[in-house]
């Protein structure tokens, strides 16, 4: 069912007044990373409603894709806009810098992965844009593991 138009800073079901997300999710990411992350997602937690790819292809640029943002967060009237980017300072996150820059409400993390994506989505409808900030800050660290590390530690606690 489609999302009625912002009531607020959530976006609203009309049919069971549900909240659907306290801010919204664009992934910008070269080639088909951004899908990816939703197809993803979708395949663990089922249908992302407030989760909304965008694609940067060989041949575009920065321009190609602030219109490509501009089209995706106005035409569906988003407010409260967390954009997840793949490599700091690529054209991705160049753009959605420029973006975020000259309009309130948007903010940009660099370095997106999968259990980022998660912890955002898991989050959505019970965190503001500056609280999943705080949390995804506070989790990052923890959304990568090195193998050595963790047999390490399991070695220690077993010692214990």
């Amino acid at each position: 069912m489609p999302a009625e138009k912002p009531e607020g800073n959530a976006l609203i079901l009309k049919q069971k007044e549900e909240v659907i997300a306290m801010f919204s999710i664009v992934v910008c990411a070269h080639g088909d990373l951004a899908e990816s992350l939703k197809r993803s997602v979708e395949m663990i937690f089922g249908e992302a409603k407030a989760f909304y790819p965008v694609r940067f292809v060989q041949g575009e640029n920065v321009e190609d894709i602030k219109k490509k943002l501009t089209d995706t967060i106005e035409g569906n009237h988003l407010k409260d806009v967390l954009i997840f980017t793949d490599i700091f300072c690529g054209s991705p996150y160049n753009a959605s810098a420029a973006y975020a820059m000259t309009n309130s409400g948007i903010e940009v993390i660099s370095g997106v992965n999968l259990p980022l994506c998660l912890e955002a989505v898991s989050n959505q409808q019970i965190k503001s844009l500056d609280e999943i900030i705080d949390w995804l800050r506070s989790v990052a660290p923890d959304t990568f593991k090195v193998l050595k590390d963790v047999l390490t530690n399991q070695e220690e606690e077993e010692q214990l």
